[in-house]
């Protein structure tokens, strides 16, 4: 070859590689799960999960092993990690939409930030829990909860869920394989229906086979994205940066996927989380939270089998077949990463808004304030930290941290109010842990906060509460009873120890810590 010509290859390959990482800050894709606990395989949640590419993740990032969610259930959840504020500084505990919270309304949340900073911001699925179309620049795929069974009428529980379960509603009480297609027998009430049903659409959902149907949500999710990135791979200017939210729908209810991940599972050898027999008698939730979802979920499960042990090994298996399938969705997008020219310039955020109790304390929902429905997977990735990739940090960390951590990482700049009735960032930059997982720079508190609503008031001194430390969960609820788990020996949570003489100076010190979270909140209304 003539040296002109190789001169000429060179400075073609300089100018390619200068155009792709001319880029300054680098991109974001945060992928948010719905209502995963620690059933990953790196959290040791459950022996039998199958999280390979979740897995993959966190040895290519910085798992925080004990992050939590800040309200446990979707919709303050949400609200709160997309704009960096806790449910009880907002007193947005429930359900009603985030934009309807005067302090929320007047507080940017992540995406519109990173907007304001340069950033092109994309959304596809379920991140926050009610869409709102000015937060994103551009959005993909709708959320969907689906397919459900339909009575011709309406959508309702699963046929081949015993009536029990089935009738808490179709959501919660579905889970079945894609294969096991519903039919609904007429009724005095409806004309009865075979086959699966859009809710969203109100239309049927074609099914013939695993292969050959419609998509379901989490599948077209990463599709879209797969077709957002090659629109930004050819776009030539390529130097503004990009932050996409993918909300997988996955494990949410209806536990429905294709029977492959079913098979995964064989339910004679699912094996059901070790719980200890009245592990709800020195519980003081019934006091104040009598009649939850998570309750009458458990009782409904109990009374539908010959056993309960059969109950929760059927409902395992499907909620097991949905983590495997979320999880083939998280090792489609990252292919998808991996093979584009932002490999090396992009960070990648994975959590879930909340966890799930499974049978544990005679509960089956989330929403409480036990670990298995407020610690989360937390797993960032960012390729210029690469030297600590598959560390683990052990200190407590709340998803409030989300926001200030991409505001770090990316150098955005300027306020998040939009008015003195916003409230400023009550979380706390994750940086320092990507740097050192055993840092002592943190400037955060030692535990992670987690709210959940009493319906009496919104006052946030009258909420229930919990605080995780390292070793330690203390809970207090609305009526000033108590519950401590003391976790270097009980990780399970089995003993309160709130009234054992022994624990009250960690009583008194894990109170003293709730009631500054407490008082920093109020400080900032």
């Amino acid at each position: 070859m003539k040296k002109t010509n190789i001169l000429t290859l060179l400075i073609t390959l300089l100018i390619a590689t200068s155009s792709v990482y001319s880029q300054q800050k680098p991109n974001v894709v945060m992928i948010v799960l719905d209502d995963l606990n620690d059933y990953l395989g790196v959290m040791d949640g459950h022996p039998q999960t199958k999280t390979p590419h979740m897995d993959k993740l966190a040895n290519e990032g910085v798992l925080f092993d004990n992050a939590h969610s800040n309200a446990p259930v979707c919709a303050p959840s949400r609200a709160s990690f997309m704009k960096g504020i806790l449910p009880s500084t907002s007193q947005n505990y429930g359900f009603t939409p985030f934009y309807k919270n005067n302090i929320l309304a007047n507080s940017k949340s992540l995406s519109v930030y990173a907007a304001e900073n340069g950033y092109k911001t994309y959304q596809t699925g379920k991140i926050f829990h009610h869409r709102h179309k000015e937060e994103w620049q551009h959005m993909g795929v709708k959320k969907s909860q689906e397919p459900l069974a339909y009575n011709g009428k309406k959508v309702v529980g699963h046929p081949s869920v015993p009536e029990s379960y089935r009738n808490i509603g179709p959501l919660d009480g579905t889970f079945a394989s894609l294969a096991d297609i519903p039919s609904v027998p007429a009724s005095k009430n409806s004309p009865g229906y075979t086959g699966w049903w859009h809710q969203e659409k109100k239309k049927k959902f074609r099914y013939v086979s695993d292969d050959d149907r419609d998509l379901l949500t989490d599948e077209k999710s990463v599709n879209w994205f797969k077709n957002t990135i090659s629109t930004l791979e050819s776009n030539k200017n390529t130097d503004e940066p990009f932050f996409i939210g993918i909300g997988l729908m996955n494990p949410h209810t209806p536990l429905v996927v294709p029977q492959k991940y079913f098979d995964k599972f064989p339910l004679e050898s699912v094996k059901i989380p070790v719980i200890k027999e009245d592990d709800n008698a020195d519980c003081k939730y019934d006091e104040v939270l009598s009649g939850s979802k998570g309750r009458t979920h458990f009782t409904a499960l109990k009374n539908s089998y010959s056993t309960l042990d059969e109950g929760l090994r059927r409902y395992l298996q499907a909620y097991l077949a949905c983590v495997s399938f979320a999880d083939d969705m998280v090792g489609g997008i990252m292919n998808i990463i991996n093979n584009s020219i932002y490999k090396d310039n992009t960070i990648v955020i994975l959590f879930s808004d909340h966890g799930y109790n499974m049978g544990e304390k005679d509960y089956l929902f989330k929403n409480s304030l036990w670990e298995e429905s407020t610690r989360v997977p937390l797993i960032i990735k960012d390729p210029r930290y690469a030297h600590n990739a598959g560390k683990t940090v052990k200190h407590p960390v709340s998803l409030v941290d989300i926001y200030p951590t991409v505001s770090e990482l990316c150098g955005l700049q300027g306020t998040t109010l939009i008015s003195n009735q916003g409230a400023s960032l009550d979380g706390y930059s994750l940086k320092p842990f990507l740097e050192n997982v055993n840092t002592e720079k943190w400037e955060g508190p030692d535990v992670a906060l987690t709210v959940v609503l009493n319906q009496a008031s919104k006052k946030p001194e009258d909420q229930n509460y919990s605080v995780r430390s390292r070793d330690y969960r203390y809970v207090r609820y609305s009526n000033g009873s108590e519950e401590l788990y003391d976790h270097r020996n009980d990780s399970h949570e089995w003993v309160n120890e709130a009234d054992n003489p022994r624990y009250a100076q960690v009583k008194k010190e894990m109170r003293d810590a709730l009631e500054e979270q407490i008082k920093r909140v109020n400080k900032n209304n």
